[in-house]
C-alpha cells in the first residue's frame, strides 16, 4: 500500500508545483511598492505613498499603510508610480488587421493576436498595460475586438474581455461611400427583421395552414420551393452551392449584429472624413447602437456635431499637421486637440504601430503631453491614458486607477509622467515585474555610442 500512497503525494506534489508555475501570482507573496510620488488618477497625488499588493490586486494604498514582514519592497523613492496606460484601439497585437475583408462579423480578433508580437513588447516598454485590439479600418464590418493585458504566455491568460465591440469602418472598401453605407445598413436591416420576426406571433397550426391553402397550386406552400424567392429550398441549386460553414457563419454573424442591437455589445466606429461622424451618429440614432468612436485625422471639422456624443472619442494618432486650405491656397496648421477643446469634446489617444508613424503617435505619453501645450488640463491628460478609457472601454472596475481591489497594472516612472526626459523605469501587471528597463537589452543597444 505504500507505493500507491507515494504515488498519489507525488501527483499531488506535481499539481501543486505546476499550478505555482501556471499562475506565478499564487507562488508570489505579498508586494509592497515605496513611492516617491503616486498618483492614483482616482485622487490627488500622494508624496511617499506605498501600494501593497496581494495576488495581483491592489490591497491598500496611503502613507500609513503597514507592510507585512514577508512582502517583497520595491523602492521607488524618487521616482513616479501610477496606472499602467490604456491603449483603447489598436489592430496591431492581430498578425493581420482586417485582410480587407469587408463583412465578417463573424470574426474575433482573438483568433489572430499573437502574444509574442514587437507590438506587446514596445506596449510594456512604453508603460502600457491594457490594449484593445480591434480589426483595421480597411473593412465595413470587421469582426469583433479584444481587450487583453500586454504580458501573457498564452493569449488566454492575456484576455480581459473576449468580445470587447463589434468593428465597423465607414471608410469605403473599393467602392463609394453611398453604396458602402446602404450595403452596412442592409446587413442591420436584416438582423433587425430576423429579430422582430423571432418575437412576432406563432404562425398558424399545421392543419389550419393545410386547411388555408387547401386548393393551392402544387408546391405553392412552405415547402413548395417558390414561397420565399430570396430563400433557395433545400436541395436547389443555390443551397447546394453554399457550403455548411459559410451557413454556420452567417448565423453567427447574424446573431452579433443582433448583439449590437440589443445594446449588449458595443459598437467601434471608425470615421474617415467629417462628412462620416454625420453618418456615424445616424447609424447610432436609428439602430439605437452603444457607440464608441475612432476618428480619422479630417474628422476635427466635425467637432461641433461630436459635442452632442456627450462620450469621449478616439483620436487619430497625429495630432498636428499641416493642411493647404482649398481656397486661399494658404498653408495652416491644424492642432486638432485643441479644435476638440474648444468644442468642448472629451477624448482619449491611440497609438500607431507601422512604419508611417510619426514621433508622437507612437507614444501616448506625448500625445498627452501635446495636448496639454494646447489647453489640455494636466489632470484630464492623465486620466486620457488611464481611467478615462477604462470607462469607456467598460473595464474601469478592472484598471485605470491605484485603488483597492483592482488589478495591480502599475508603471514606475523617473519623473513627471508628461516629460521628455522621463523613462519608463519598470512595469508591472497583475502584481508582476513584465519590463525592467535595467535588463531591456534592445534599448541598451539602441543607446550605446557607436564605435569610434
Amino acid at each position: 500500500m505504500k507505493q500507491p500512497k507515494l504515488m498519489w503525494l507525488a501527483s499531488a506534489l506535481g499539481w501543486v508545483i505546476g499550478m505555482l508555475i501556471a499562475h506565478p501570482a499564487l507562488a508570489a507573496g505579498p508586494l509592497a511598492i515605496k513611492a516617491g510620488t503616486l498618483i492614483p488618477i482616482s485622487g490627488p497625488p500622494i508624496e511617499n505613498g506605498v501600494i501593497l499588493i496581494r495576488d495581483g490586486k491592489i490591497v491598500a494604498v496611503g502613507t500609513d499603510v503597514e507592510i507585512p514582514v514577508e512582502a517583497k519592497v520595491i523602492d521607488a523613492s524618487g521616482k513616479v508610480v501610477m496606472p499602467g496606460f490604456i491603449d483603447p484601439h489598436n489592430p496591431a497585437g492581430m498578425s493581420q488587421a482586417n485582410e480587407r475583408n469587408t463583412n465578417v462579423p463573424f470574426l474575433s480578433a482573438v483568433d489572430s493576436i499573437d502574444p509574442i508580437l514587437d507590438y506587446f513588447e514596445d506596449c510594456r516598454r512604453n508603460g502600457v498595460t491594457t490594449t484593445a485590439v480591434f480589426p483595421g479600418n480597411a473593412t465595413m464590418i470587421g469582426g469583433r475586438g479584444a481587450i487583453l493585458k500586454t504580458a501573457g504566455r498564452y493569449v488566454n491568460d492575456m484576455l480581459l474581455r473576449r468580445d470587447a465591440g463589434l468593428k465597423i469602418s465607414l471608410q469605403p472598401v473599393g467602392g463609394s461611400r453611398m453604396s458602402h453605407i446602404a450595403r452596412l445598413r442592409a446587413e442591420f436591416d436584416k438582423a433587425k427583421r430576423a429579430m422582430e420576426e423571432k418575437d412576432a406571433p406563432a404562425p398558424p397550426a399545421p392543419a389550419a395552414a393545410a386547411a388555408e391553402n387547401a386548393g393551392g397550386e402544387s408546391g405553392g406552400g412552405p415547402s413548395g420551393g417558390s414561397g420565399d424567392p430570396a430563400t433557395p429550398a433545400a436541395g436547389s441549386e443555390g443551397a447546394a452551392s453554399e457550403p455548411a460553414a459559410t451557413e454556420a457563419q452567417s448565423s453567427e454573424g447574424l446573431a452579433v449584429l443582433q448583439q449590437a442591437l440589443r445594446g449588449e455589445l458595443p459598437v467601434v466606429i471608425y470615421c474617415d472624413q467629417a462628412m462620416d461622424v454625420a453618418q456615424a451618429i445616424r447609424l447610432i440614432e436609428n439602430y439605437r447602437l452603444s457607440a464608441i468612436l475612432v476618428l480619422g485625422r479630417e474628422c476635427y471639422e466635425a467637432a461641433e456635431m461630436l459635442k452632442k456624443l456627450n462620450k469621449p472619442v478616439i483620436l487619430d494618432p497625429t495630432l498636428v499637421f499641416w493642411k493647404t486650405d482649398p481656397l486661399t491656397r494658404q498653408d495652416q496648421q491644424i492642432i486638432v486637440p485643441k479644435r476638440m477643446l474648444d468644442a468642448g469634446v472629451s477624448f482619449v489617444f491611440q497609438t500607431e504601430s507601422n512604419l508611417r508613424q510619426t514621433l508622437g503617435s507612437g507614444f501616448l505619453w506625448y500625445q498627452a503631453a501635446a495636448s496639454v501645450k494646447y489647453g489640455m488640463s494636466r489632470e484630464d491628460a492623465l486620466r486620457a491614458l488611464t481611467l478615462t478609457p477604462a470607462h469607456l472601454l467598460g473595464i474601469e472596475s478592472f484598471v485605470g486607477s491605484i485603488e483597492p481591489g483592482k488589478d495591480a497594472d502599475l508603471v514606475i516612472l523617473s519623473g513627471d509622467p508628461l516629460a521628455s526626459g522621463t523613462w519608463v523605469e519598470m512595469t508591472l501587471v497583475g502584481g508582476q515585474e513584465v519590463y525592467d528597463r535595467k535588463t531591456d537589452g534592445k534599448l541598451k543597444r539602441l543607446l550605446e555610442e557607436p564605435p569610434q
